[in-house]
């Protein structure tokens, strides 16, 4: 986990853009990561929960032609795992997650290219530093929006 570095005052325009960039860059990066990290969780949770259900069915198939013979305690065992795996997948909210992150990633990234490309909504801004400002202030919108959507998702999982 990258350390947090806070920033300091710039004197420049030029300073203040370069921070803002940096800022940008890291967010997008944080919010990837983060959406990569639930992905990986939700998929595995989903591999796990098919091939344990799967794993069922052919025991449980095999404990009724009597071919486990003292084994058949297995059967219920998998059988609870693949219900708890599947219980794990619902109440996650990894996909949710997953998807929630790459969009603000997404938003991020669209927010840096219109501001680098004077276009969308800094197109009219006549001035660089309100242009930076406003740039600055769309940041910190969508990372809240983001910080908003996590601190809900982390408290309806309890």
């Amino acid at each position: 986990m990258e350390r947090y570095n806070p920033l300091s005052a710039a004197d420049t325009l030029e300073d203040r853009k370069q921070q803002a960039l940096h800022q940008c860059e890291h967010l997008i990066k944080d919010f990837a990561k983060r959406a990569d990290r639930h992905k990986v969780r939700y998929k595995r949770l989903q591999v796990i929960s098919i091939t344990l259900a799967v794993c069922t069915t052919i025991l449980a198939a095999l404990s009724a032609s009597q071919v486990l013979g003292p084994l058949d305690w297995v059967v219920p065992m998998v059988s609870g795992l693949a219900t708890l795996a599947t219980t794990l997948l619902s109440q996650t909210n990894s996909q949710k997650m997953w998807v929630e992150s790459r969009n603000i990633s997404q938003q991020l990234q669209t927010h840096l290219f219109l501001y680098l490309q004077y276009s969308g909504e800094y197109a009219n801004v006549p001035d660089d530093s309100e242009r930076l400002q406003l740039f600055s202030q769309r940041l910190m919108e969508v990372w809240s929006q983001g910080q908003e959507s996590w601190s809900q998702q982390a408290s309806s999982r309890q």
